[in-house]
């Protein structure tokens, strides 16, 4: 992404960076111009994603959840190590249209100059990726999943004693 920076900013593409606490000394700083922010930690996830049109991460399972519930598209770039859950889980997003997929090795400056900014200056694009990722989330997850627990409570409040 540093080495990207420069690309971005030309194209009017303003950058919320959270680069990690190993990373802080290497962050490019920006004193005027469109913003790139680098962060170190971000610990309102929530407002982030609401001020992103898009998002390079990692492809994580909750990061998945996370992105396709509030339909924010992104490129995820999966950990190259474990059994390849990580692209597992965003394969779907992708298949849809939702996302974009590219490897550890294959993100590099001219990855995101080349493949990524002409995707992220195409509002049409953005919009449309938008709606497929949300098409797939579970913005009511959490109402879902206390639904659940209250049937089964309720159910085994009324299941004889024996039964338990």
């Amino acid at each position: 992404m540093f080495g990207a920076v420069g690309w971005l900013r030309e194209a009017g593409v303003q950058v919320l960076h959270i680069i990690g606490p190993r990373n802080a000394d290497e962050a490019p700083v920006a004193s005027s111009g469109v913003p790139y922010v680098a962060a170190s930690y971000i610990d309102r996830m929530d407002l982030a994603y609401a001020a992103a049109d898009f998002a390079l991460c990692r492809a994580g399972a909750m990061t998945c959840a996370e992105l396709t519930a509030v339909g924010l598209p992104a490129a995820y770039v999966p950990l190259p190590i474990g059994n390849g859950e990580q692209r597992l889980n965003a394969l779907p997003i992708v298949q849809r249209g939702g996302g974009m997929l590219v490897t550890d090795a294959d993100l590099t400056p001219e990855w995101i100059r080349d493949t990524l900014l002409p995707v992220l200056v195409n509002i049409d694009q953005v919009a449309d990726m938008s709606e497929a990722a949300h098409s797939l989330g579970r913005g009511d997850a959490d109402r879902r999943l206390a639904e659940a627990v209250i049937e089964i409570v309720g159910s085994d409040a009324q299941a004889p004693r024996h039964a338990r």
